[in-house]
């Protein structure tokens, strides 16, 4: 038996549970006109604020979440490793003017992503962007004893397109500028997880952390938007909640049966989406087509698979039946050939 914190009514009480029967703790939020995360965080727990740090209480885990208040924005960095899985559910909300942005440098799964997979393309390697109005529901689960780390950029939808000074071509900056309701998903760069993890280390030695804070926060906005300004131009749509959800599930379905090439009136039966909305809505939350898509997170679970399989190996285990065809996609993809690519590997475990 383990003892564990409750807070009821200004009192920590503490329940008996058995490990075995304990596999994860909740925790539900909406961000409304002076709701303080860390606060609400801290009291549900049962453990306490200090500064702008709330640490884990020990049961659950080590580590803390941060909140800095900027000009326009706030961070939320997660950094922790956890003894039990934990679920963060956001309740939307009616405005349509708050907007997050989510960079995620660990992996974790989804509630839609809780079905038997492979083992081999259970992780991904590449980190992942989320940008997303807040009237919709997020749920996102981290799991036990796996690194957490990632960041929030809280802002709003006036200061965010103030920054990137929209143009008057469709682009993504008119996505922000004028839907009421968007998603929309992209890979961390290099560069991005360079300033993430400059984020991370700042701190009360840090020399003007506050303007540093603001500084690399804007850096992420301007590199990740950079990256979204490649995107093929299109006609920006409002994606409802119950859309994005669908489109989600496609995504699944996709890096479930990365060894099979997807077929889109699957995809589409699936979604119960029409095969236009489908694509055009896929396009535009994830910025390639689901071929491309498809092809890009091979590629990516490929590079992953080199590290304990043989190249023909690799390609096999991907649904190549040529091993030349493998060669040349993994080369479009990553620059280099994969046995180049296998051999960096091993020298870089060596050293």
């Amino acid at each position: 038996m383990e003892s564990f914190p409750r807070y009821q009514n200004g009192t920590i009480y503490f329940i008996m549970v058995k490990p075995e029967s304990f596999k994860s703790v909740e925790f539900e939020f909406q961000v409304i006109k002076n709701y303080h995360f860390l606060t609400a965080f801290a009291k549900h727990f049962g453990t306490i604020v200090e500064g702008d740090k709330v640490h884990l209480p020990q049961w659950l885990g080590a580590g803390y979440i941060q909140h800095i208040s900027l000009d326009g924005m706030a961070l939320f960095i997660h950094n922790y490793k956890l003894n039990y899985d934990l679920v963060l559910r956001r309740q939307a909300i009616a405005n349509t003017e708050s907007i997050t942005l989510k960079f995620d440098r660990s992996k974790f799964l989804s509630k839609y992503s809780q079905q038997q997979h492979d083992p081999f393309f259970l992780e991904l390697t590449g980190f992942e962007v989320e940008i997303g109005t807040c009237n919709f529901n997020t749920e996102l689960k981290m799991p036990a004893d796996k690194q957490i780390n990632f960041l929030i950029i809280g802002t709003s939808r006036s200061y965010l397109t103030g920054l990137l000074n929209s143009e008057s071509r469709a682009t993504i900056s008119d996505l922000v500028k004028t839907q009421p309701s968007f998603v929309i998903y992209d890979v961390i760069l290099p560069e991005m997880d360079h300033i993430i993890k400059e984020i991370i280390r700042i701190n009360g030695a840090t020399e003007l952390p506050m303007l540093l804070y603001k500084t690399r926060a804007q850096e992420l906005i301007y590199h990740l938007f950079k990256n979204l300004y490649k995107r093929p131009v299109i006609a920006p749509v409002n994606v409802k909640q119950e859309d994005a959800e669908k489109i989600y599930l496609v995504r699944l379905a996709i890096l479930k049966n990365l060894n099979s090439c997807p077929l889109l009136p699957e995809l589409a039966n699936l979604s119960g989406l029409g095969l236009t909305k489908l694509q055009k809505l896929f396009v535009q939350i994830f910025g390639q087509s689901i071929h491309q898509y498809y092809q890009s997170m091979r590629m990516i679970q490929a590079a992953s698979l080199l590290g304990s399989l043989s190249v023909s190996e690799t390609a096999y285990k991907l649904g190549f039946t040529n091993l030349s065809h493998f060669t040349r996609v993994f080369e479009h993809h990553h620059q280099l050939k994969p046995k180049q690519f296998k051999s960096r590997l091993l020298s870089e475990s060596v050293s």
